[in-house]
């Protein structure tokens, strides 16, 4: 009988309550459930929510999932090759000595040879051009090994330069999960404070166009 692989300890990331992300969240889980589906990527324009879909992911799913580990990795534009194994490599527990003062194709090679005997999730937030992985160290998921890597991007192009075996728009709210979520920030008190105020909300949020992060910004401030 096959040894079960045991279930990876996933740091929750802290996260506001989501509005709308439901459909995405589940077409995620289905591609993550794919054992052809090594690499994964979610694009979409600023402030659409991705990286919030990628947390929800990784405290609501992940948890569930069998693993040996799970990384999240903040990479922004300044993508900093020696940073982000830095950040793997602390979440492995690697002792210092092992890593500190190498050069990044020596960390490579320390971190592929322990990720090689791993079934991992990588999870790489906020790319902005192609990342090399293994120049990182770490080995390309595939049937095999069943691990798997999820990154966020703006663009479909950094998608394809990465290779990904599926790629998944996060697109804006639809209008009544758009009004929901402003509602939210803005509170039932202040909406029912006076009979112009829910009117107008409604054109305020009409105007974010869907955007989670323009709704947000609007909302909070109008609050009680």
């Amino acid at each position: 009988m096959a040894q079960e692989v045991p279930h990876a300890l996933v740091d929750e990331i802290p996260l506001e309550a989501t509005v709308g992300l439901e459909s995405t969240f589940d077409e995620l889980g289905a591609c993550f459930d794919d054992n052809h589906v090594g690499v994964i990527g979610l694009y979409g324009m600023g402030g659409v929510g991705k990286t919030t879909l990628l947390k929800k992911f990784n405290n609501e799913f992940l948890p569930t999932a069998f693993y040996d580990v799970v990384v999240w990795v903040v990479v922004s534009k300044e993508a900093d090759v020696g940073n982000v194994q830095q950040s793997i490599l602390e979440k492995l527990k690697v002792p210092d000595g092992k890593w500190v003062g190498k050069a990044i194709n020596e960390r490579a090679i320390v971190l592929y040879n322990i990720l090689k005997r791993k079934k991992f999730v990588l999870l790489l937030d906020d790319l902005w051009e192609r990342i090399d992985l293994l120049k990182l160290g770490i080995p390309l998921p595939d049937t095999n090994n069943g691990s798997k890597v999820i990154f966020t991007t703006r663009s479909m192009e950094v998608c394809r330069y990465m290779e990904a075996n599926r790629c998944i728009k996060v697109e804006c709210l639809a209008p009544k999960a758009a009004f929901e979520l402003f509602k939210e920030k803005v509170g039932e008190e202040t909406l029912n404070s006076h009979p112009e105020i829910f009117h107008l909300a409604q054109i305020m949020a009409k105007g974010c166009e869907g955007l989670p992060l323009a709704l947000i910004t609007v909302g909070r401030p109008m609050a009680r």
